[in-house]
């Protein structure tokens, strides 16, 4: 089973039981390809984001990378 590594605004909140503003605050876009997520550390204290297309003919939406969330609850 794989994993999901990106989720919307509200999950990220609710992944780390804080406001979706402070997700906001503390986003930096990420504009590297996303298979080379692992290869750049993120900034500490923040938490990468992508635009993202969900299926064919949906637009690009916001996504959250669930690492950068864990990191947060340490």
């Amino acid at each position: 089973m794989t994993e999901n590594l990106w989720v919307s605004l509200a999950k990220a909140a609710e992944f780390i039981d804080t406001s979706k503003p402070t997700i906001l605050r503390r986003a930096v876009y990420f504009d590297k390809h996303v298979e080379e997520i692992d290869r750049y550390q993120c900034p500490e204290g923040k938490v990468r984001y992508k635009k993202l297309k969900l299926g064919k003919n949906t637009r690009q939406e916001r996504r959250y990378y669930i690492p950068d969330l864990r990191l947060w609850l340490n």
